[in-house]
């Protein structure tokens, strides 16, 4: 027998959009944004946009 892990959530290099309004202190992505993962950890995803804006630990409710 093999264990199998599902897959739960994004891994970093995956691209997502944000399902809500994304802030931090300098700006914020708007709902609908296309965003790549660039780092996870236990306060959540860090993501930046096609231009490069980033935004860090986004909680994980902020991409579907």
């Amino acid at each position: 027998m093999t264990y199998v892990k599902n897959k739960n959530g994004f891994e970093i290099g995956d691209w997502a959009t944000t399902i809500k309004k994304v802030d931090s202190c300098a700006g914020y992505f708007e709902k609908g944004t296309k965003v790549k993962v660039i780092g996870k950890s236990y306060r959540g995803y860090d993501l930046e946009d096609e231009y490069g804006n980033r935004v860090i630990e986004t909680g994980y409710d902020s991409i579907g």
